[in-house]
């Protein structure tokens, strides 16, 4: 993953060349290229061993019977589930920008969130901090990629947040600086169950999840989305409150 400090290096080195984001795409293609290959070249031999067994429980039905046999298909299915994950992953390699209005996008992922707020009594609302409307309304992104995200994030805040909870989403603007350039912020906070301490170092890493029936894919992908748009993905957990920092360059 590229750190913020890279990630902010390159938002500009592209603004100054924007030929620069084509050989970054052309790299990604490659590396797209590869991993499709990899996953394939497993799902072979995969299925040939799913089908094996089968194939001896259909013949052999005692061996149902013998103490770790059932592990075999579970392992089958947890190795079909990571290659389905990595192809996820390798999907998001390549955005698709167009200019686009965030602040619709975020209106219209809440507005199709509200029913359930409303259902289980959990405060759902967007704040749009003041002179910030200019900068959402007209930015180049993949509006897909991003939805997805926002999506993602929502449903894990409706996931840890009961009856009497919120659910807030912050959109602002923060100024260059002599450290960093421009951005827009969008924050997205609950008060809802914290985040353990021992889980916020690796909650973006692929693979990784303290959640009970999680995949530890969905804030990997969100990370991943994010860099592709050279920004940050950030987040602070306490028994007050949670909340999830996305910053990307203007």
């Amino acid at each position: 993953m590229l750190s913020e400090f890279n990630n902010d290096t390159l938002a500009d080195m592209i603004k100054a060349n924007p030929e620069l984001e084509n050989i970054i795409q052309t790299i990604a293609v490659a590396n797209k290229k590869t991993t499709s290959m990899f996953v394939h070249e497993l799902r072979n031999p995969l299925a040939l061993l799913k089908g094996t067994i089968q194939y001896i429980e259909m013949k052999h039905s005692e061996v149902k019977e013998y103490k770790y046999w059932d592990q075999i298909e579970d392992l089958i299915n947890d190795m079909e589930r990571i290659m389905q994950d990595a192809s996820a992953l390798n999907i998001m390699n390549l955005p698709n920008k167009e200019d686009i209005n965030l602040i619709t996008l975020m209106e219209n992922i809440i507005s199709n969130f509200m029913p359930q707020a409303i259902t289980q009594n959990i405060e759902l609302k967007m704040i749009v901090a003041p002179d910030s409307n200019a900068h959402f309304t007209n930015y180049h992104c993949d509006a897909g990629k991003l939805k997805q995200v926002f999506t993602n994030m929502i449903k894990n805040a409706f996931e840890a947040t009961k009856s009497g909870d919120f659910i807030h989403i912050e959109l602002s603007h923060l100024p260059r600086t002599a450290d960093s350039p421009s951005k827009l912020s969008i924050t997205l906070s609950n008060s809802g169950q914290p985040i353990p301490e021992e889980a916020l170092e690796r909650i973006f890493q692929p693979f990784v999840t303290f959640k009970k029936g999680g995949t530890g894919v969905g804030l990997a992908l969100a990370r991943k989305v994010i860099d592709l748009h050279y920004g940050s993905i950030l987040v602070t957990s306490n028994e007050e409150l949670t909340t999830f920092t996305i910053l990307l360059p203007v």
